[in-house]
């Protein structure tokens, strides 16, 4: 029995593939040590990121059909126009046949509409950083907006601007139902008859006749920080009194789902048509919308810890495997050109 233990013991002892040298046998070198100190400085480095990598998270996209077609959605809005407000109107219609007259979601409020120094200065701000992350409007970027501080509206309210004011600011909220709609302003009252509505306009003065506008902010859903809608901050100005200012608006139902807490908001691209009003139609500020039938789903979660351990393995055993190799084909080379030298 002893025998046979001892037999077997010799077979594994053979297949031994880390052999031991004895000490006396060894022989530190200047090399060596040296290898011996980049390796573990670059393991080092090298934890050090991967553990800032396992302590950050990342973001998994998912689509799916939109179950949700009877719920609403907010639309929320803060528009300019260079017109008096007692000669403006704002309703909506919707494809169900819904017709929507916004006389008490829509705050009318008499408002210069040229800017003040600081108001320029805030919209210039905000308009140049939008724009420099216009390219990362996909929805795989979108999570990086959270951390982008947008100029506060409030710098606006401490200063009046001294021109008298002659135009008028829209804003607002309320629920829409999830089907194609058109939002729009228009000049004169919105009167509902079986056929959908008619805009009764004849009291407008020609003279007072401009739809330039300015967007500060049109969203669907609730508010998301750092989340950017095309259409904010937007400038238009009126070639002639008779314009149209069409916007075609693609929502997107979309769902956040983040390590404390989630939410249900909406993305939209836009696409524009600006035209001067002719045979038919009305000239105005029209938001045409309509909804994908997919949703995204995008959510938040951290790296696995099994995951982690197994990279830092990695990490280390292959650093002082190619630092090893590395040192032996060095030592290999400078042997052999010695010894060439030498005879």
């Amino acid at each position: 029995m002893r025998r046979r233990r001892q037999a077997l013991q010799k077979v594994v002892r053979e297949l031994d593939a880390f052999p031991k040298v004895q000490e006396d046998c060894q022989k530190p070198t200047l090399r060596g040590g040296t290898f011996s100190l980049l390796s573990l400085a670059l393991i080092v480095v090298l934890i050090v990121s991967e553990f800032f990598y396992y302590r950050s998270t990342e973001h998994v996209f998912q689509y799916s059909v939109d179950t949700e077609m009877d719920s609403k959605m907010l639309l929320s809005f803060d528009i300019s126009v260079a017109m008096p407000c007692q000669y403006l109107g704002a309703d909506l219609v919707d494809l169900a046949g819904e017709g929507l007259v916004l006389s008490d979601a829509v705050k009318m409020e008499a408002a210069a509409f040229d800017l003040s120094p600081n108001q320029r200065r805030w919209f210039e701000d905000k308009r140049r950083t939008l724009d420099g992350y216009a390219e990362s409007r996909s929805l795989s970027d979108l999570p990086v907006f959270r951390g982008v501080s947008m100029p506060p509206r409030d710098r606006w309210g401490g200063e009046k601007n001294p021109d008298p004011p002659g135009g008028c600011r829209l804003h607002g909220n309320f629920p829409v139902k999830k089907v194609t709609g058109n939002f729009h302003i228009t000049s004169g009252r919105s009167i509902p008859h079986p056929q959908g509505h008619a805009h009764i306009n004849l009291a407008v003065p020609s003279n007072l006749l401009n739809y330039s506008h300015r967007i500060d902010h049109f969203s669907f859903g609730p508010p998301v920080p750092g989340v950017v809608n095309p259409l904010d901050v937007t400038l238009k100005i009126s070639p002639d009194k008779q314009h149209m200012f069409q916007y075609y608006l693609r929502i997107v139902p979309t769902k956040f789902k983040t390590l404390t807490h989630s939410l249900d908001t909406y993305q939209y691209a836009v696409t524009e048509r600006n035209r001067t009003k002719g045979g038919h139609g009305l000239p105005g500020l029209f938001f045409k919308y309509d909804l994908t039938p997919m949703v995204v789903q995008i959510t938040e979660r951290r790296h696995s810890l099994i995951q982690f351990f197994i990279r830092l393995i990695g990490i280390v055993g292959g650093i002082f495997s190619t630092s090893g190799m590395l040192n032996s084909f060095i030592g290999t080379v400078m042997d052999y050109v010695t010894c060439s030298r030498k005879e």
